[in-house]
């Protein structure tokens, strides 16, 4: 896990030698054990910018910029199948003078060029500059687990790197606010923000995921997917065939995922797809560590299904709570930090979370993020579902099924009523059905683009689950576990976010996903003989949540002038409601929602505008 940052261009735009110290002076909390740069010139000029937080290998000699007679290579992640990829390059002949999966990586480029790159399984943000081909590639992993933003100027240059003021530290422009995509944060809250390349910046946008970004000598760009997603083709409609299958790579991905040679901490909710995630990992790996957030609200509290695993498995676990008076400080850290709002008020407790595991020396820390968009785990994929099955003679039965097994536990009004929720999805698109809980706070309409409904499968259930992976709610989860982590010099990871499971879905009968009104059965059932049965067939989602008030005091005379007397609000908002809203504690869950977007939007515009 690094950082890493980069110039290509003309001489005249080079960073100057101040610059390229405040980037790698930035850099230092990605990577804490090792900071460097080089400048190479061929018929362009180059500046490879890198910092290193060991993990694999953790000899200073794979340290970066790493470089042999072929290439140069800046490399930010890590390639979870290297050892595979390792085995086949040394029968080809390759030899190698490290361990680590950064000369893997680079050696692997070398000889298999950027149209294999299809075949690295993990998660990745790297460039790679080839001294034969004189060609650059930027590449970005399937998923997006590892952020990379760029900046194109006007003089035939680029800028990059894994934050965005890694590009405002090396750039001579000045990047001014996009207030229109502040306008879509609030209107649409976090789901919107990464459904066009943009930042909060003009002229900064991140690489697509699966994309690679290719540069030759003569500063041509062209920009290139390097993954081509299955569709949609049940084969597999025989739950016992589609566990067995699905237990065996999950035993075969999250092995491999696991590599590291640093010791390994854990987030454990009482979730389904943590509580596997601990099984597997408990009977695999060494010097491991659980934790856990501890809700002062009942409502999500999951300490009852965390203990039940504690006992069962016997490992060491600490829960965690969260340090209110503090969390205002680590909110402004933050945002000051990545150049963008925090997406929800629940990466507060993710910090604290954080915070507490880097303390106690943790450089690794893997969650269950991912789970619920690929096997179907929200109370809404459940509605598109039913939705998507309407017409099938079995649709009476699935509909039953679900008022009796999932509706007496939801909590938003809109998710227990099927005909409300297909009113609204007519013209929106179906991961934004809150939206119109935030419409009331302001003025007047908005004059903004709206956002592109994009299509993924011409299954409404499969295009939701596929919306919120690639689109909406994975995007905005990875953004902020991987900056808050690597705040605290952690290295994230979420194993469930691989091709194979995706691909392995899209085989699968959606009955098989939702089945006897619960979500995710395929992947309960696969483990049912191996966690206890309340987590096997738990019926609530409870989901890892902090409520506001358990976050920030907004009633704090500093935090009301912020959210009331930013340009933003007053001209644009209702701030008589926000105000009595705030003071009569009259905030439902999409209230809180908005009141914690305008502050954060306050304190990004206090900073950056």
């Amino acid at each position: 896990m690094c950082g890493i940052a980069g110039y290509i261009g003309g001489k005249k735009f080079f960073p100057t030698k101040k610059r390229i110290k405040n980037c790698i002076d930035q850099m230092v909390r990605r990577g804490p054990d090792h900071q460097s740069h080089l400048y190479f010139k061929k018929k362009l000029d180059y500046l490879f910018c890198a910092s290193r937080l060991s993990i694999i290998d953790i000899d200073k000699r794979s340290n970066q910029p790493f470089e042999d007679e072929n290439g140069i290579l800046i490399f930010n992640g890590e390639i979870y199948n290297y050892i595979e990829i390792k085995k086949e390059l040394k029968k080809k002949g390759v030899k190698f003078i490290t361990k680590s999966d950064t000369e893997v990586l680079l050696k692997f480029l070398h000889h298999e060029g950027e149209k294999k790159i299809e075949k690295l399984d993990g998660m990745w943000a790297f460039a790679y500059y080839s001294k034969k081909k004189k060609v650059t590639i930027i590449s970005r992993d399937r998923f997006g687990e590892k952020p990379l933003y760029y900046s194109v100027g006007k003089n035939n240059n680029i800028i990059f790197g894994s934050n965005i003021k890694y590009i405002k530290e090396l750039s001579k422009d000045n990047f001014k606010v996009d207030e229109e995509k502040i306008l879509n944060f609030l209107k649409n809250s976090y789901r919107s923000v990464f459904s066009s390349n943009g930042t909060f910046f003009k002229n900064i946008n991140y690489l697509e995921p699966g994309t690679n970004l290719i540069i030759d000598q003569n500063f041509n760009i062209e920009f290139k997917k390097f993954w081509s997603k299955s569709k949609y083709k049940p084969k597999i409609n025989d739950i016992s065939k589609a566990s067995k299958t699905l237990k065996k790579i999950v035993n075969l991905e999250f092995k491999k995922s696991f590599r590291s040679d640093k010791p390994i901490a854990f987030l454990l909710s009482g979730g389904i797809d943590s509580s596997i995630i601990s099984f597997i990992s408990n009977k695999n790996q060494k010097n491991i560590k659980f934790y856990s957030f501890k809700s002062e609200n009942k409502n999500y509290d999951e300490s009852k299904n965390i203990d039940l695993l504690k006992k069962k498995f016997r490992f060491k676990h600490k829960y965690i709570v969260q340090d209110k008076k503090n969390n205002f400080q680590m909110l402004e850290n933050f945002i000051d930090d990545f150049g963008f709002p925090l997406m929800s008020s629940t990466y507060l407790a993710y910090g604290n979370l954080c915070k507490k595991i880097s303390e106690e020396n943790f450089k690794v820390l893997i969650s269950g993020n991912g789970g619920d968009e690929i096997f179907s785990g929200y109370y809404a994929h459940h509605m598109s579902y039913l939705l998507s099955i309407e017409k099938k003679p079995y649709f009476k039965k699935k509909y039953n099924e679900w008022e009796k097994n999932t509706k007496p536990f939801i909590r938003m009004d809109i998710l227990k009523d099927l005909k409300k929720f297909k009113k609204i999805l007519k013209s929106k698109n179906p991961t934004f059905h809150e939206n119109e809980d935030y419409e009331k706070y302001f003025k007047k309409k908005l004059n903004i683009k709206n956002i592109k409904n994009k299509t993924y499968s011409d299954d409404y259930f499969i295009n939701h689950l596929n919306k919120d992976l690639f689109e909406d709610s994975i995007p905005a989860q990875l953004h902020s576990i991987d900056n808050i982590s690597m705040y605290y010099s952690i290295e994230s990871r979420a194993p469930y976010l691989s091709r194979n499971f995706f691909d392995l879905r899209n085989k699968i009968n959606k009955n098989l996903l939702i089945n006897k009104g619960m979500a995710k059965y395929v992947l309960r059932d696969a483990f049912k003989n191996d966690l206890p049965k309340k987590i096997i067939y738990e019926k609530e989602k409870i989901g890892f949540y902090s409520a506001l008030n358990e976050t920030i005091n907004l009633k704090n005379s500093k935090i009301i002038k912020l959210i009331l007397n930013n340009h933003i609000t007053k001209k644009y908002l209702d701030r008589n409601l926000i105000k009595s809203k705030i003071y009569k504690n009259d905030l439902n869950h999409q209230d809180e929602k908005f009141i914690f977007g305008i502050l954060n939007v306050a304190l990004f515009l206090q900073k950056f505008n």
